[in-house]
């Protein structure tokens, strides 16, 4: 190499494949592969804003697994045709301005060509597309990006928000949110899901969160999910229950000598597995027989931890329990009753600090006129319960004086995000952050008459979820066209079926003359108010951040600050959790992926590659 040439050094990575080669020998390898060296080396560096002029660079080498070789024209063999090889489609660069996009793409993403806008990875049905009239040619997919605007670092702008790394997180994934982001500033408008291909959290979530959702929707109400906050009785003696006695109170109660028996030994935990053994409506107050042992049909309960404090020994001291010796944390109040505060177990004060912590769930599309966007989320964790689309709540009303009468229909959980024209472009720079709040989204029905409207009646009035049966007439709050959008303060909880409440809270003596009253819907409602003022002045993670009256955590275990679930690390205490060694799985079984697909067009050949996304599975 000449003395008044610059080596650029390479950055590390390469999706290079030594094995891809000319099979003829007609062709001679070109080393060194001067021609590609020079062009892309200077190239590289003009993109990155460095190159002198005057000033010849040269590549130190081409990405491991690439090599450049010749062969004479056949109509004129004094002419050398050049082919660079090494590509995993076993498809072939023919210049170095072909080859210089994949090439920048490769030092950009760690050597991953996924999402590369090149022309050799976006062939289709093995025909290379011209130089700057790729795949992203087509009508679909709009002009090519080759010639287009380019985002931070000259990074295409055909790159999907999920793979892009101009934008990462804090542990170098890339930042998806903030990347629509950009992209609606640039667009004014945008409506697409959310995909995070490079995120193996998101991964996973693809692979449980479908099904779950899909046996939440199928599952009673009352029945309690995976990550709810329960208060419970750890243990209870053969023939005996939980029962209200005369006065309303919860005390145990001997089913043979027909005697009270004092005040039940109240816990607060979260559940880490429900049932897994079908249960019935008789379960929530009576000990039934099952067919499996109490580890499948029974409850795991994990005692709650104080989350202000870094001793989280209780999550250890777990224990199955039947589903009658378990209640919804939200009727903490009722179910206490006249125990003294002093008397209370400590975890009861542990679920009380998190009742103003939230988490989202399945955030799963963005939508947005800029400044303005909203996430849509399949769910959201709220102080002690999970709330999905398609649930019905209970809302709070204006007065906490006042007795509980709307309900809520689910249709959408959503974040929205305003002002993004006023706020920094740098998540991590100090500067003005961008506004959000949560909302949800649905159909209002009230128990007040007085406050519906005969004409929000139509023929074609969708009607009321089967949870609602069993309560006295609930009417719209609203014309059926339109939706009702409440803030998370109004949230009281779940409705939960009539039969479950009235269970419960069994109603007084009746006389043979009276017929049974439909439960009341505002059972929890004072306890709520108080848990969420005491989480409030209790729970520094939100005393911490100035105006603050909820904590907003990434995941359920970070809003309830737990290092492990079912016995397992979880979180940020998870000693195996490696995103940069995920990322290099997820590259390496594209890559495997891409492979197998090229191998299954060739008639008649069959491999024995198993797919690594199954193996992961």
């Amino acid at each position: 190499m000449s003395s008044g040439t610059v080596t650029v050094p390479l950055w590390p990575g390469t999706d290079g494949d030594a094995t891809h080669r000319p099979k003829s020998h007609v062709y001679t390898e070109i080393d060194p592969p001067t021609l590609y060296l020079q062009k892309v080396g200077a190239q590289w560096l003009e993109s990155r804003g460095e190159k002198l002029a005057g000033v010849t660079y040269s590549l130190e080498r081409l990405p491991a697994g690439y090599a450049l070789y010749q062969r004479p024209r056949p109509s004129d063999p004094k002419i050398m045709d050049k082919w660079l090889y090494g590509h995993p489609s076993h498809k072939v660069f023919d210049s170095p301005n072909r080859f210089f996009p994949h090439f920048k793409y490769l030092m950009d993403n760690d050597g991953s060509n996924m999402g590369c806008p090149c022309t050799v990875c976006n062939a289709r049905g093995g025909v290379i597309q011209p130089i700057g009239a790729s795949a992203s040619t087509s009508k679909l997919s709009g002009p090519s990006t080759q010639k287009g605007p380019r985002a931070p670092h000259g990074r295409p702008t055909k790159l999907t928000p999920g793979l892009d790394t101009s934008r990462v997180d804090e542990e170098g994934t890339p930042d998806v949110y903030r990347n629509l982001i950009d992209k609606l500033k640039k667009q004014g408008t945008i409506d697409e899901e959310i995909v995070e291909p490079m995120s193996m959290d998101w991964r996973c979530e693809q692979e449980i969160l479908p099904k779950t959702l899909k046996k939440l929707h199928e599952d009673p109400k009352w029945s309690p999910r995976a990550g709810e906050l329960v208060i419970f009785v750890k243990k209870l003696d053969p023939d005996v229950e939980i029962s209200c006695d005369a006065s309303g109170m919860f005390k145990l109660y001997d089913l043979v000598e027909h005697v009270w028996l004092g005040d039940p030994s109240w816990e607060a935990g979260v559940v880490g597995q429900p049932p897994a053994e079908a249960t019935d409506i008789e379960d929530l107050v009576h000990e039934m027989e099952k067919k499996l042992n109490l580890s499948y049909s029974g409850l795991r309960v994990e005692p709650l931890p104080d989350p202000n404090s870094t001793d989280k020994s209780l999550s250890k001291q777990y224990k199955y329990i039947p589903l009658h010796q378990a209640r919804p944390f939200v009727f903490w109040k009722e179910i206490l009753g006249g125990i003294k505060e002093e008397c209370w177990h400590a975890t009861i004060l542990h679920a009380m600090k998190v009742m103003s912590s939230f988490s989202l769930v399945g955030k799963h599309r963005f939508r947005g006129t800029w400044p303005n966007a909203q996430i849509y989320c399949h769910g959201i964790y709220l102080g002690s319960e999970l709330l999905c689309v398609g649930d019905t709540v209970r809302l709070l009303p204006r007065s906490e004086f006042d007795d509980c009468t709307d309900i809520l229909v689910i249709k959408s959980v959503r974040l929205k995000l305003s002002n993004l024209d006023l706020a920094s472009e740098n998540d991590y720079d100090g500067g003005r952050p961008y506004n959000s709040s949560v909302c949800i989204v649905g159909k209002g029905h009230t128990l007040d008459q007085s406050r519906s409207n005969k004409q929000w009646l139509p023929m074609d009035y969708e009607p009321l979820p089967h949870v609602a049966m069993g309560y006295p007439t609930f009417y719209p709050l609203h014309p059926s066209e339109k939706d009702m959008q409440v803030p998370l303060s109004r949230i009281l909880g779940r409705l939960f079926e009539a039969e479950a409440t009235s269970l419960w809270f069994p109603p007084p003596p009746l006389s043979p003359a009276e017929s049974l009253p439909p439960p009341s819907i505002s059972a929890g409602q004072l306890g709520i108010h108080d848990a969420r003022e005491y989480a409030r002045r209790n729970d520094g993670r939100i005393h911490s951040e100035l105006g603050s009256s909820l904590f907003w955590g990434d995941s359920r275990a970070e809003a309830l600050d737990l290092q492990t679930v079912n016995g397992l690390e979880v979180w940020k205490h998870d000693t195996d959790r490696d995103p940069k060694k995920w990322r290099s799985l997820i590259k390496n079984m594209e890559l495997a992926q891409s492979e197998q697909a090229r191998l299954d067009t060739k008639p008649g050949f069959s491999s024995g590659i198993r797919s690594l996304r199954n193996f992961m599975a």
